[in-house]
């Protein structure tokens, strides 16, 4: 697989042309990896806390978790302790990514834990919403939301990557690509995955023996919202602590205004 769409944010990197780097390769091809994003350390200490917390994980209950594909299911996050730090929870970088593709006034619409749980297959090709499927207007539209993913562990053939059809996003295609994907990037923890909510990708099976956790935030624009599945019913897909968003500034407590703050 090509690996043209990766920019780098190791440390000394001149960030400013890295997020435009990132911002160009997001407009053609609607993904790009966001390698060396956030330290390691940061990422393992967020792991073992929500390992902690969900001890379960694996196990999904369909009347408090999203999980509408086979073997897969995203269990709602409290905004608190290490996933509360803005170096995980949003990065700078992505925050002027964001910026520039959504407008200042994006709004963050979901935090949660994506799970890929042992011996999930692949999904079906599939896109996480669009505006104007019918008309075929969006491959003309700028972007309405974007997808920021962090793995938990490494995602490989063994525990599974994310696979994209690049520039599918403005292919005005309202099927299912029936072509093979043409990037399946290996992300490891301390790395991440921003995309157009537009471009067709699917899910790689769980070869492994662990489940594949990824924390999944949605930013969009101020006027869109990812409607809840009505599976769903009791899913609450943002919470935020009530001690984070008071300590928060205006901006921050602006960019989280649809959190149950609890």
């Amino acid at each position: 697989m090509s690996s043209d769409n990766r920019v780098s944010f190791a440390p000394g990197t001149d960030r400013a042309t890295a997020v435009a780097e990132a911002i160009a390769i997001l407009r053609r091809d609607g993904v790009v990896v966001l390698d060396d994003l956030i330290d390691p350390a940061l990422v393992a200490a967020c792991s073992a806390e929500i390992a902690a917390r969900h001890p379960d994980m694996a196990q999904p209950d369909r009347s408090k978790y999203f999980g509408p594909y086979v073997g897969r299911h995203t269990i709602p996050l409290l905004v608190d302790g290490t996933l509360a730090d803005p170096a995980i929870l949003l990065p700078k970088s992505v925050a002027h990514i964001a910026t520039e593709l959504l407008d200042e006034a994006f709004k963050v619409d979901s935090v949660g834990l994506l799970v890929a749980v042992p011996g999930a297959p692949d999904q079906t090709a599939h896109r996480d919403a669009w505006l104007y499927p019918r008309e075929g207007l969006d491959r003309l539209l700028p972007p309405f939301a974007l997808a920021f993913a962090v793995p938990l562990v490494t995602m490989d053939e063994t525990s599974g990557r994310t696979a994209f059809w690049r520039a599918s996003h403005r292919s005005g295609a309202t099927e299912p690509p029936t072509t093979p994907h043409d990037l399946a990037p290996t992300v490891h923890p301390g790395s991440a995955i921003l995309w157009d909510y537009r471009i067709y990708h699917t899910g790689l099976a769980n070869h492994g023996t662990a489940p594949r956790p990824v924390i999944f935030s949605a930013l969009s624009r101020e006027w869109w919202v990812e409607i809840d599945p009505p599976e769903a019913k009791d899913y609450r897909k943002l919470n935020v602590a009530r001690t984070v968003f008071e300590g928060w500034k205006p901006r921050w407590q602006a960019r989280f205004s649809r959190a149950d703050v609890m």
